[in-house]
């Protein structure tokens, strides 16, 4: 129950007004166990990173069970005389059983809009694997692919679905189970920081498919389905609050299935594949660099030559050098001056306005950078070029496709 607290309540919108009380105070129970009772001598703080396995994590964990075993037993001192806890269980059933929803709609439509996983960066397609985490590797080789991408999320989505009805929800933890199991050996070969939360959805998963393990005995192993279902008993006996319950589920869930959609939709507009295009939008080798009046030659060696120009969003532009390193800039196009501003993130005040020139769709660009003056001229770099893009799909292959550039 620790586990999944505060869902619902955090569903309800602005309930982080009353519910970031209660994390504050995990938080304060989370780093003082983790000190006194586990044992952990370094400092360690709650502050999200995007990693979910941080040491706070593996402490927050160990606090919640350590938390659950001490609350069951003080429970069951004081409750010593009940013999059942039938409705309790049904219960806490249902509320596993939509928060492992609710969490299989939220990554399975961040897939199926192709969000989570997007299409490599003209920078990382010039990246080479060996320089590549094991992490970045996975996340390009599936944005590579948009239909395992979405296939993958309408596995998850389907699972979601099918565990929100009494009648499929053992289907639904068994397809969870099956799809968090991936993702969890994902997680584990690539060195993917989410392993603490992907073993306990998939943990959930099974949980919810055991419920009738009987059947599912019967019926995978004994050839037999004799056995009446366990999971499918509703909560309530009469009418009235059976219908209740049922509507409080139908809000909750729509809720949840709006918020996540109507998210994704958004996020696929701002940074997905509808987002706006810049109006330079491409790759640009560099043929010529004169740098304050002296042309450089490309050396591979020379780390203050441009070799490529790469405008991939709106605002930003990589500057790719000779010895593959990057310089990144904002960027702010003027179309009808033809001009090009830059500033670094760092520094916004000090900004470098360039002319450019398109010729077809190559580009020249001329102006002061910092303290050099500089004259580019660029040839356009079509992205047909990598076997990423141009390989395209065949139903024959006489020979395997298994190259690096044009070689083996």
């Amino acid at each position: 129950m620790l586990f999944v607290f505060p869902f619902p309540l955090n569903q309800i919108p602005k309930s982080n007004v009353v519910l970031k009380y209660y994390d504050q105070f995990l938080e304060f129970i989370t780093l003082n166990v983790g000190k006194y009772v586990l044992g952990i001598q370094e400092t360690f703080k709650n502050a999200p990173n995007g990693s979910g396995d941080r040491l706070y994590n593996w402490a927050n964990y160990g606090t919640i069970l350590v938390l659950a075993i001490v609350i069951t037993l003080i429970w069951t001192v004081l409750d010593r005389k009940r013999t059942s806890y039938r409705l309790w269980s049904k219960w806490f059933v249902l509320l596993v059983t939509y928060y492992l929803a609710a969490f299989m709609f939220s990554y399975g439509f961040a897939k199926v809009f192709y969000l989570q996983f997007r299409f490599p960066s003209f920078e990382r397609l010039f990246q080479s694997y060996g320089h590549s985490s094991p992490m970045r590797l996975m996340w390009t080789f599936m944005g590579a692919s948009k239909t395992y991408t979405v296939f993958a999320g309408m596995s998850e989505v389907i699972a979601g679905g099918l565990l929100i009805f009494r009648r499929t929800r053992v289907l639904g933890g068994l397809v969870a189970f099956g799809v968090m199991f991936n993702v969890f050996l994902m997680n584990m070969s690539y060195d993917i920081p989410v392993k603490l939360f992907s073993f306990q959805l998939m943990a959930m998963g099974l949980f919810i498919a055991l419920i009738d393990y009987r059947r599912l005995l019967n019926l995978f192993v004994l050839d037999k389905n004799s056995l009446p279902p366990t999971i499918h008993q509703p909560i309530f006996r009469t009418r009235r609050n059976h219908l209740i319950l049922i509507g409080v589920q139908f809000l909750l869930m729509g809720y949840v299935l709006y918020s996540n959609i109507s998210w994704s939709v958004d996020a696929q507009k701002r940074y997905g594949e509808d987002r706006p295009k810049p109006a330079l939008y491409g790759i640009y080798s560099v043929n010529k660099f004169v740098k304050n009046g002296q042309e450089q030659p490309p050396l591979a060696t020379d780390t203050t030559r441009w070799n490529r120009l790469l405008i991939n969003y709106v605002g930003r532009a990589s500057i790719m050098m000779m010895d593959d390193s990057y310089q990144r800039y904002r960027v702010k196009t003027d179309t009808v001056k033809r001009q090009m501003t830059f500033s670094t993130r760092k520094d916004t005040v000090n900004k470098y306005t360039m002319k450019y020139e398109l010729v077809g769709k190559d580009l020249k660009l001329k102006g002061v950078l910092k303290k050099d003056t500089l004259d580019i001229t660029f040839k356009h770099y079509p992205l047909k070029n990598f076997s990423l893009i141009n390989r395209g799909f065949h139903w024959i292959n006489d020979v395997p496709y298994n190259r690096y550039k044009d070689g083996y």
